[in-house]
């Protein structure tokens, strides 16, 4: 919850210093956002190191360490009016930092909750609830800090964050209590680097529904944020102010948090759920491009959030599920790579083809195939677990 108040913090002060104190424009913005993903197509190469590692714990506060003296540079930079190159490498630091400490969280919860399935899944829906609740608070927070205080009192108040949270961290007991996983993966070599990536993916792969669903949730979310990126060319098209986007992002973040806190009541099959999901979202997001009304959109847009809302309860919960809990660093790092390549290679896609109604009806128009595909042709054993 801070760090996700330290990440808002962050981004904001960011983007403030890039075009306000350095007079950079959209390509050095573009450029930031590239450094971010970076680290995430490359996060793959970590998850066994992660799984293997003894001291979680000490790890995560390794890592926030890391992204504390990230921000420290960026004072200093800032400061002394130093050349934003340094800013650059800072950032990417940074990027690297956070893109591991998702995975390395997903692998420490196991142990924290003790291993406790019940306890486990429950701790996905509240992290949700809280996730999405404090990034509507930080975002608007710190819109109006920007306002009142300087660059360097925001710097040093987001380092003020990391070091609560390590402070947080350090105080996180865990009892030294074993877990036995389950011998019956027949995939598992004699270990070292190269083959504990081989077998993440191997591993990753066995597990056919699951899988399948991640690399579609990937490809959706890519999908999902090109879209969220154009939306305001839309409105321009519909003949609406932009000044409207502010409220179409309330409506869509709204949204999401009411399907969080209804996806505790679903206890179908993972694969009946997402069926569901991407066929209503998909027709959603195809009729959004059709209707002339514009409160039939809105409508249909709080939909499409709500189900995405929903999903990612049910998505943390079906990784957890699925996979065992030695190798949960290893399947987030794959995720994460996954994701964040769909992404870096949709955001791509309005610069060779611009249309933005025919690029919301093609989203719309994937996610229906990805659900006629979980209706019809996936039939794996693994299809019809339910969520307990």
């Amino acid at each position: 919850m801070i760090t996700n108040f330290g990440d808002s913090l962050y981004t904001v002060v960011l983007a403030y210093i890039t075009i306000s104190i350095y007079n950079l424009g959209a390509d050095a913005l573009a450029l930031f956002g590239l450094i971010a993903f970076f680290p995430s197509l490359i996060n793959f190469a970590f998850g066994s190191l992660i799984d293997n590692c003894r001291n979680k714990k000490g790890l995560l506060i390794t890592f926030e360490i890391v992204q504390l003296l990230s921000i420290t540079g960026i004072l200093f930079t800032v400061y002394f009016r130093l050349d934003i190159l340094l800013i650059f490498i800072c950032h990417f630091i940074f990027s690297f930092a956070n893109t591991l400490i998702y995975p390395v969280q997903s692998s420490f919860i196991p142990q924290i909750l003790q291993y406790k399935k019940t306890d486990i899944e429950q701790s996905v829906y509240a992290m949700n609830i809280t996730n999405n609740t404090v990034d509507i608070v930080s975002n608007f927070l710190s819109s109006i800090i920007l306002i009142y205080m300087s660059v360097i009192s925001i710097l040093i108040l987001d380092m003020f964050t990391f070091i609560l949270c390590i402070a947080l961290f350090l105080k996180i007991s865990v009892k030294n209590i074993g877990y036995t996983p389950p011998n019956n993966n027949p995939l598992q070599e004699k270990a070292n680097y190269k083959t504990d990536i081989l077998y993440a993916f191997k591993y990753f792969w066995q597990k056919k529904t699951p899988s399948r669903i991640v690399v579609m949730e990937g490809i959706l979310s890519g999908l999902t944020t090109m879209v969220m990126r154009i939306v305001g060319a839309y409105l321009v098209i519909l003949n609406i102010g932009v000044e409207y986007l502010g409220v179409l992002l309330a409506i869509q973040r709204g949204s999401e948090l009411v399907g969080v806190f209804l996806s505790n009541h679903i206890k179908m099959p993972f694969k009946n759920f997402f069926m569901i999901d991407y066929l209503v979202s998909g027709v959603a997001i195809t009729l959004i491009a059709f209707t002339d009304s514009i409160a039939i959109k809105t409508v249909l847009f709080a939909l499409t959030f709500l189900l995405i809302g929903m999903s990612g309860t049910v998505y943390g919960k079906m990784i957890y599920h699925f996979y065992e809990y030695q190798h949960i660093g290893k399947v987030t790092s794959i995720i994460n790579t996954v994701s964040s390549f769909a992404i870096v290679t949709c955001l791509l896609v309005p610069m060779i083809y611009d249309d933005v109604v025919n690029l919301i009806i093609i989203t719309g128009i994937i996610t229906i195939t990805f659900g006629l595909y979980l209706l019809f042709f996936n039939k794996s054993n693994d299809s019809f677990e339910k969520m307990s």
